[in-house]
């Protein structure tokens, strides 16, 4: 009778409450460091498949010290000394808890890209995403490598993915682009073009190729310097002259004799000089350089903004080799 009068108590009531939440917090706690001991191990195990040779012996892991050794994994990595690099976070990870390995893991997996390792760089950012599955960062990074590797279809999927988390980034819309022109999706190729003008060259060295009647149907004049090197190298048959630019830039190439003059300086010799001709290199707007050849993803950074022409004189009979005009 004692017995459940106690048990009636309210006291004893609450006893009870809050022996269950502590055992099922204790359990709850517990499950967790079983469950970061078996990452921090998944983890470890993935670190070993991509140990280099202890070229350094030994470093220090002091917390200066490991900062001093950040700094120079990121310089190894800059100047393209990617061992170097990648020997000197194997070891910083030692002593590391999870979320600062699977960002040593981060920072692998761009050094193995920019290395030209895509499949190892593949596997680390797949490994990531086992841990950290919604990360808009590593999902991009995963779509571009997958496309350079050539996997479209699985860098359509990784695309999908991260439309449907609401992340449509210009390197999702440049990898659509480039879908759109392998499967003849002109339409809208024109459209991503009428949403974003970053994507100038990607759609009409494309639309140039297959229909130049509707390309200048679709290019917008503001954008015509842009592809000036595009537009330059039109035979006549596919040129226009109905624009003020148009006009300057045909003249000078001699297709017409419309204008005298230009506000372009490269132009403007070429309408007083007809030995001379252009030639051209790519300025990437986001890290600078300068290369050669048009590109619509900068070899450099992965920017995939439309590049700035840049006109280069040279003479006509030097034209092949590629001899600047002086």
């Amino acid at each position: 009778m004692d017995f459940l009068l106690a048990y009636r108590d309210p006291l004893f009531g609450l006893l009870v409450f809050f022996g269950l939440i502590f055992i099922i917090s204790f359990f709850s706690y517990s499950w967790s460091l079983v469950k970061f001991r078996r990452q921090k191990d998944s983890v470890e195990e993935f670190f070993k498949r991509f140990e280099y040779s202890d070229a350094f012996g030994k470093l220090p892991k002091t917390l200066e010290a490991r900062d001093i050794l950040k700094q120079l994994a990121q310089s190894f990595a800059k100047e393209g000394k990617y061992e170097e690099a990648i020997t000197i976070y194997q070891q910083l990870k030692d002593q590391s808890d999870i979320q600062e390995r699977l960002e040593i893991l981060e920072i692998l997996g761009d050094i193995y890209k920019k290395g030209g390792f895509l499949q190892r760089s593949k596997e680390i950012y797949e490994e990531i995403l086992r841990y950290k599955p919604r990360s808009p960062e590593i999902l991009e990074k995963l779509m571009v490598v997958d496309e350079k590797m050539g996997l479209m279809d699985e860098a359509m999927e990784v695309a999908s993915i991260l439309e449907e988390l609401g992340s449509t980034t210009p390197k999702t819309l440049h990898l659509r682009a480039q879908h759109y022109i392998a499967t003849g999706q002109t339409e809208l190729l024109i459209d991503i073009y009428k949403k974003n003008s970053d994507f100038v060259r990607i759609v009409f060295e494309y639309l140039f190729h297959i229909d130049p009647d509707r390309a200048w149907r679709e290019l917008n004049p503001k954008d015509y310097e842009a592809i000036i090197d595009i537009l330059w190298q039109l035979p006549k048959e596919a040129a226009k002259f109905d624009h003020p630019f148009l006009r300057e830039l045909y003249s000078a190439k001699g297709y017409i004799q419309k204008a005298t003059t230009s506000a372009i300086f490269e132009l403007d010799i070429l309408l007083h000089y007809p030995k001379a001709t252009l030639d051209f290199e790519y300025l990437c707007k986001k890290c600078k350089n300068i290369f050669p050849f048009p590109f619509t993803m900068c070899p450099q950074c992965g920017c995939v903004r439309s590049p700035q022409v840049e006109l280069v004189l040279a003479k006509k009979g030097d034209y092949e080799t590629g001899d600047s005009f002086q």
